[in-house]
């Protein structure tokens, strides 16, 4: 986000203000944001405003104004921000991300479609798989955060049933 603010402000040097605010990390989410010269408040925070009613996080919301000789009051620069940043984040649109851990395990031909039945449980497609074909099928794929115990009580039981070879947690 600094690195594109940096840009941004470059790009957009001969501007009034660059107002900015974001939201960023996880499971720590971080919150920034600068009036960039105008009065206090009255510029990134309702950007930061704008961000947090959509409840975006990895979002970064810059409103670059040029002053026109029409003083707008703090009044109106709170509006004038937020409802920019606003209209930004609506036009923009959003994309979902799931958080994720990767799996690998090893399984034999005679198995090999059974196992993917099974993994549609654990919401995995096989658009997702990365599979090698050789001796036997080794497959790797993400696996949401929130199957991740559900997944270990899948995969151990079809390990026991002699399903699969092999399945361990990738760090």
């Amino acid at each position: 986000a600094r690195e594109k603010l940096r840009e941004l402000s470059e790009q957009y040097r001969n501007a009034t203000h660059n107002c900015w605010a974001y939201r960023a990390g996880f499971p720590q989410i971080r919150e920034y944001y600068s009036d960039d010269g105008e009065p206090s408040g009255s510029a990134g925070k309702p950007i930061l405003g704008a961000i947090l009613r959509e409840d975006l996080t990895n979002t970064l919301v810059v409103v670059t104004r040029y002053y026109g000789g029409i003083k707008l009051g703090v009044r109106g620069l709170i509006d004038a921000y937020g409802g920019t940043a606003s209209a930004a984040l609506r036009e923009a649109g959003a994309a979902v991300k799931q958080m994720a851990r990767s799996l690998s395990l090893e399984v034999r031909y005679d198995a090999h479609q059974k196992l993917l039945y099974y993994l549609k449980e654990l919401q995995v497609s096989e658009q997702m798989l990365e599979q090698e074909f050789g001796a036997t099928v080794k497959m790797h794929f993400p696996v949401p955060l929130s199957l991740e115990e559900e997944a270990e009580i899948l995969l151990q039981g079809l390990q026991n049933q002699g399903f699969l070879l092999f399945w361990q947690w990738e760090e």
